[in-house]
């Protein structure tokens, strides 16, 4: 049975598909409890990557999917139900972990749109950069 290691994620959600490995940053878990909490079910699409499986979903080489000591401080996330992964509810869940994010004052996070999840990582707790990216396939 998968360890516990938020109020509503188990350690088994962050593994990497390839070998099993999974050590998501307290930080990272912490704040989608606290979207799950607003929100309800969420999905992790993606957490802990090998350099394999980084390389197999074609990874940025510094993805913070990516463990550095030992610890990966990215996560893709979208809804547990099907009917909510696209449009006005992706952009839910985005304003909604932006929000949260945003009450760790000083911390530097990565937030990127994308269609049908979003991706959120705690980049300042490795002395990164704060970074915002979009890459939804908005209808022109």
């Amino acid at each position: 049975m998968s360890q516990q290691i938020g109020k509503y994620f188990k350690a088994s959600e962050f593994e990497c598909p390839c070998c099993k490995k999974t050590a998501p940053s307290r930080r990272l878990v912490g704040i989608l409890d606290a979207a799950r909490a607003q929100l309800g079910p969420l999905r992790i699409n993606s957490g802990y990557r090998c350099p394999k499986h980084n390389q197999e979903v074609g990874g940025k080489k510094q993805s913070l999917h990516l463990p550095i000591g030992g610890i990966v401080y990215a996560a893709d996330v979208t809804y547990s139900g099907v009917g909510k992964r696209h449009g006005e509810h992706i952009l839910k869940l985005y304003i909604t972990i932006e929000g949260i994010a945003r009450r760790y004052e000083g911390m530097n996070y990565g937030l990127g749109l994308y269609g049908t999840f979003v991706h959120f990582d705690t980049r300042g707790e490795v002395n990164k950069p704060m970074a915002r990216w979009d890459n939804y396939p908005w209808p022109r």
